[in-house]
């Protein structure tokens, strides 16, 4: 199962702040989501984590999920 490796604050285009989520798969590739502030909020909500550090070992799937909701955000 994929797992969050690790997690960095960066800056977007606009000034606004993004979340860089590495994501470690089984096979021992890695690769980064960048996720807006929306997403963001969401995923360290379904995560239960105040900090950073506490997302790392969390599935990808949880990343999934608050793609999704920043994205549905523009449907409702």
């Amino acid at each position: 199962m994929a797992v969050i490796e690790r997690a960095r604050v960066a800056a977007a285009h606009e000034g606004d702040a993004e979340l860089v989520v590495g994501i470690r798969y089984n096979n021992g590739g890695c690769s980064d989501v960048v996720l807006d502030a929306v997403a963001a909020a969401h995923l360290l909500d379904s995560c239960e984590a105040t900090t950073l550090e506490q997302l790392a070992g969390h599935s990808w799937q949880k990343v999934q999920q608050a793609l999704s909701a920043s994205y549905n955000r523009f449907n409702q």
